[in-house]
């Protein structure tokens, strides 16, 4: 039997080993071939595609794959298939077993970008040139082309043929080309450990946090890619780039070869598309415009293939303006071949002549947008509506000045605009001041508006979706208001939207956003927001152990705190970040004075604040030692959290009551608990709880003597501390896993 993918992913193994292990890849081979008990030229034939006839053999080179390789089970998964082994599931049970305390996750680690296109015109010598560069030494792949080659389409196809095959484990898109300049090497940072679920990292200082995401991608093959490249000015990012520890690989792409590169990099340079895959993008772009029927005689279109030198961009902008322009073919074609020099600028300025008011409205206003954006943002801004606003979305689409993306047709479009079309609207935009301003104001009020539809919904958290698609451009308006000194939009988006960072755990963004609050409200003389914000900034600072930066905020906290009325929901906010910082500090009975001073009024703000501050007091009462004192506040809030069904303070209440049993030695109905709290957690997308769970079940399998299976849980309630970025919850874990592997 032959298989091809058998082949391919036997290769992947022997380089993976060869990068693991600083070895060669015949060093390797030989090695697998002794262990079989096969010859080198099996080993090759194997490689060619063959599949062994020894079902043994496959199952080795699956060990090989686990032990040496650091493949996942659903890599493993793969590779069985391919090689059609009879017995998958008893061999993914033996090699790489799903333990019952850890639930089965399916995902896949990437943040690429939907597709602008609806078919890829395969570019098969490009294609196949950057696998090979990703199967090099080299730490960086470099796609070099002009505008509108195709680089970002092409990487785009690379990252998801990757996945599918599993040669790398997950990939990591950043694109500087909407914000031209502000990629950092603290921004990759971000997205990687974002990307593969280690939000908890970004909070960290730099250098600690680029140890711990380069500990990340030498675990596991991560595939950066890093688009837009040549506007990039961080020096630090390059160098890091550079070095990149293996088995990860970047891919950039860029317009410029830098003379950095010249020895560090696998440089690809992407041309214009050969006569056929210009065909082809032709024959659809014909389709997709409705005009095939009027073009039967593809040679027709030869010069103007010529014209744009193959360039993809520059054909589907070209046969966009033959649609709407309504002259002869060859008379369109003669005024392209005159403008050639300046192809790009030519062939807008021809498309903006063609459109109309509301298409060139929206054309504009898409600048605003730093990230795709939906249909109802897009139209409101423009103030463009219903089938005006549908006819200037096609017509932008045909002239390929907009682009569109729709991950399946459960979902609703969005929108984006390619580099080139953005550099040159933007000049436009400058041009129209009146239609910005006015723009810019319904841009802020929608924001400001599906901010505020979020809130703090406790209740439902299903309601933090809405932001989901809307993060980039939510900061946008963020941003834009407080540099252009609205700080009443500031507030108002600010404050309705730190819940939502809470949640998600994207603690570096909450700290940013509630500093651009803080400043924003001391400088519009709103005291409340600011000592909201300031509170926030010090209650997260605290509990990630940062108190010495918390104490800059804290004082100028106490400065601000004789302004609190003592029954309101900021006099809360404040006594109950105060006591995060002393609890921080060790000083855990000033804390629960804060806490206790509060306590009276709480019942009367909302039930939520009152079973917070309660289960707050709780948990010092419980470092203190009094544990009885901590249970009968406990039961209290969980007997509210209940009636209120506030799902977070139930799920809390139940973790620090089982808590205080185990401490007790009380196990019984603790499983039952622990795998109600699991899914729970899980349900209600509680994420900071989870690690305290599976901490718990460590603590569980200790007492009834099952080392092994406590050792695997603390490894998993580690990841999971290590992922939110729990620091010292994180640092006692590390120390007993320590522990108990020497006693064992």
């Amino acid at each position: 039997m032959q298989s091809e993918k058998f082949g391919r992913l036997l290769k992947a193994i022997i380089n993976s080993i060869a990068t693991q292990e600083g070895k060669t890849n015949p060093i390797i081979e030989d090695e697998l071939g002794q262990k079989v008990g096969v010859s080198a030229a099996s080993i090759q034939r194997y490689k060619a595609g063959h599949i062994p006839p020894e079902v043994r053999t496959i199952e080795m080179f699956a060990e090989a794959a686990i032990k040496r390789g650091g493949y996942s089970r659903e890599w493993l998964q793969n590779f069985l298939h391919s090689a059609r082994h009879p017995h998958i599931d008893k061999v993914l049970d033996q090699l790489c077993p799903i333990n019952s305390y850890r639930p089965r996750s399916e995902r896949i680690y990437h943040n690429l970008p939907a597709p602008t296109y609806s078919q890829f015109v395969m570019r098969e010598q490009p294609f196949n040139e950057i696998l090979d560069g990703l199967s090099q030494r080299s730490a960086v792949v470099l796609l070099a082309g002009m505008g509108g080659m195709g680089k970002t389409s092409l990487a785009l196809e690379i990252a998801d043929y990757c996945i599918k095959e599993s040669l790398f484990d997950a990939a990591v898109w950043v694109s500087d080309k909407d914000q031209p300049g502000t990629t950092t090497l603290s921004i990759v940072l971000d997205d990687i450990a974002r990307t593969l679920d280690y939000p908890g990292l970004i909070q960290f200082e730099h250098e600690e946090k680029r140890y711990e995401v380069e500990q990340l991608v030498r675990r596991q093959r991560v595939l950066l890619l890093i688009d837009n490249f040549e506007t990039i000015t961080d020096g630090a990012l390059l160098s890091w780039l550079l070095r990149l520890p293996e088995p990860s690989k970047a891919l950039l792409t860029t317009r410029e070869y830098r003379r950095e590169f010249r020895r560090s990099s696998w440089p690809i340079e992407l041309r214009g598309m050969t006569n056929a895959e210009a065909q082809e993008l032709t024959t659809q772009k014909l389709h997709q415009l409705k005009i095939d029927k009027q073009i039967t005689d593809l040679t027709q279109l030869a010069p103007l293939l010529t014209i744009t030198s193959g360039n993809p961009k520059a054909i589907e902008m070209a046969l966009g303006y033959i649609k709407y322009q309504r002259q002869p073919l060859e008379q369109v074609i003669n005024d392209l071949y005159v403008a050639r020099g300046e192809l790009f600028e030519d062939l807008f300025a021809r498309c903006w002549s063609l459109l109309d008011e509301a298409s060139r409205r929206v054309l504009l206003v898409m600048t605003f947008f730093p990230d795709t954006v939906s249909s109802e943002a897009l139209s409101t801004t423009a103030d463009v509506q219903g089938f005006a606003f549908d006819r200037a979305v096609e017509h932008l689409i045909d002239l390929t000045l907009l682009d569109v993306q729709q991950e399946d047709l459960n979902k609703s479009s969005r929108y984006g605009l390619h580099p080139l079309v953005r550099v040159i609207a933007i000049v436009k935009l400058l041009e129209q001041s009146s239609l910005e301003a006015g723009a810019r104001e319904r841009w802020v009020d929608y924001y400001v508006q599906l901010a505020m539809k979020v809130g703090y919904p406790w209740e439902d958290l299903n309601k933090l979706k809405a932001l989901d698609t809307e993060f980039e451009n939510v900061f946008s308006v963020l941003d834009w208001t407080f540099k252009k000194q609205h700080y009443s939009a500031t507030i108002k988006i600010a404050n309705n939207i730190s819940y939502y960072h809470y949640i998600r755990g994207i603690w570096a963004r909450k700290l940013e956003i509630e500093k651009m609050r803080a400043e924003a409200a001391r400088k519009d003389g709103n005291t409340k927001s600011e000592i909201g914000a300031l509170s926030s900034i010090v209650g997260t600072l605290s509990r990630q152990g940062r108190t010495t930066e918390a104490r800059v905020y804290l004082e100028r906290l106490n400065e601000l705190e004789n302004n609190v009325e003592v029954k309101s929901s900021t006099f809360f906010n404040l006594q109950k970040a105060i006591a995060y910082y002393y609890a921080g500090i060790g000083e855990i009975e000033v804390a629960l004075m804060r806490l206790q001073r509060c306590l009276p009024f709480a019942e009367h703000f909302n039930k939520q604040t009152h079973i917070v501050i309660r289960n707050r007091m709780g948990n010092l009462l419980y470092q203190l030692g009094d544990l009885e004192a901590a249970r009968q506040l406990f039961l209290a809030s969980l007997e509210d959290a209940t009636k209120t069904n506030y799902k977070r303070g139930i799920l809390y209440s139940n973790l620090k009551l089982l808590y205080i049993n185990l401490d007790e030695g009380k196990t019984s109905g603790i499983l039952e608990t622990l795998e109600m709290l699991i899914k729970e957690g899980e349900y209600s997308q509680s994420r900071d709880y989870l690690p305290l769970i599976y901490y718990a079940y460590y603590r569980l399998s200790l007492i009834e003597g099952n080392i092994e299976k406590a050792i695997s849980t603390l490894k998993y309630s580690i990841d999971l501390f290590e992922k939110l970025g729990m620091r010292n919850d994180l640092k006692k874990a590390r120390e007993e896993l320590a522990n108990l592997e020497t006693a064992n």
